[in-house]
């Protein structure tokens, strides 16, 4: 009997120009190696007791009458939690023009609800892990690569540094350029919860102000900053595996699920290249500078832990999730069908090793 599941790492999120190679950035030589793992461990930049204590206040439920009025989740963790705190989950927000729509309130007055007709997307939650290593990223480096693929470059306003931009990075539509700003806009934007970031119209103190004078925006930054990145499945040094990341190379998809980047200080392996792209999926909604037709590429380590694929997490079927990319990422979707059994199967083995 055909098991009626498939392996999270069948998908391919397919991304090519008319190349079917584009070189990634070269690391200086030398450069270790970022922590990798799926484990509740820091990565060094910080304690493990002040690791731990980052988690908990990143799992701990917002409460009235810091809540709402309006929200979607109450911790971080509600959103973030697979496999351990600070992955992904199959949480979805509603996303119009305008911007949320939450699913949850405090009071029946207060709920909110979209107006026929309006245009909107669903837009499912991405990991965190790992992401300290993506904000250490030059701007330069994410340049090169669009300049090299054809990516979109976005800049995005620091909000912690008024009049500083960076090149956005983070979010599906590289809103943002600084985990602390993430941390801001989704403390207000998911929780209700007020910040120096976001204040929502209130004068401080804000409703995240610790005892010790910081602000759980803070503790929520440092927990991201100090994530390992995701590791590899025990399958990753096989013949089969190695044999279909070259494959993946060699069809093009290399090109924006790039497999290295680089700090000064680590090297990690993203297989995503943080940019903007036009592959068919767009959700129709322009947000800052990204247009409506282009989305970030997701990045693929910790594929094999996620359940639900593309922005929106329709595609339960892998195969529906690769016949959905189209324009920039036409010609590699029509290499990967051309693939024969071997290469297919070789491929579909690495990617379920990510």
């Amino acid at each position: 009997m055909k098991p009626s599941f498939w392996s999270a790492g069948i998908l391919v999120l397919a991304c090519a120009s008319a190349k079917v190679a584009v070189p990634a950035p070269t690391p200086p030589p030398g450069l270790p190696e970022a922590p990798a793992g799926f484990d509740r461990l820091t990565n060094g930049r910080v304690t493990q007791e002040q690791h731990d204590e980052d988690r908990a206040q990143f799992e701990e439920d917002a409460v009235l009458p810091a809540l709402g009025p309006v929200y979607n989740a109450r911790s971080c963790a509600n959103c973030h939690e697979t496999p351990v705190t600070g992955g992904t989950s199959q949480v979805a927000e509603v996303r119009t023009a305008n911007g949320l729509v939450h699913d949850r309130s405090v009071s029946a007055e207060s709920q909110e609800h979209l107006v026929a007709g309006t245009h909107f997307t669903l837009r499912v939650s991405t990991s965190l892990l790992g992401l300290g290593f993506v904000e250490d990223v030059p701007d330069d480096e994410l340049r090169s690569l669009a300049r090299a693929n054809g990516g979109q470059v976005v800049e995005a306003a620091i909000l912690e540094t008024p009049g500083v931009r960076r090149v956005g990075r983070f979010g599906w539509k590289c809103q943002h350029a600084s985990l602390l700003s993430f941390a801001g806009d989704a403390e207000f934007g998911e929780k209700g919860v007020t910040n120096r970031l976001l204040t929502g119209g209130q004068k401080p103190p804000f409703e995240d102000v610790d005892q010790d004078g910081s602000e759980d925006i803070d503790a929520y930054t440092s927990f991201m900053r100090a994530t390992k990145a995701p590791s590899r499945s025990a399958a990753a040094g096989s013949e089969q595996v190695r044999a279909g990341e070259r494959v993946f190379l060699d069809i093009g998809c290399g090109s924006c699920h790039v497999a290295t980047l680089f700090t000064k200080k680590e090297v990690f392996h993203p297989y995503g290249d943080f940019l903007l792209h036009d592959v068919g999926t767009g959700d129709g909604i322009a947000q800052g500078a990204a247009p409506p037709n282009k989305l970030r590429t997701a990045p693929l380590w910790g594929l094999r832990a996620r359940s639900r694929l593309l922005h929106d997490g329709r595609a339960l079927d892998p195969v529906a999730a690769i016949q959905a990319h189209h324009v920039e990422a036409e010609q590699t979707r029509e290499r990967f069908d051309s693939l024969n059994a071997q290469d297919r199967a070789a491929i579909l083995a690495f990617l379920a090793s990510l």
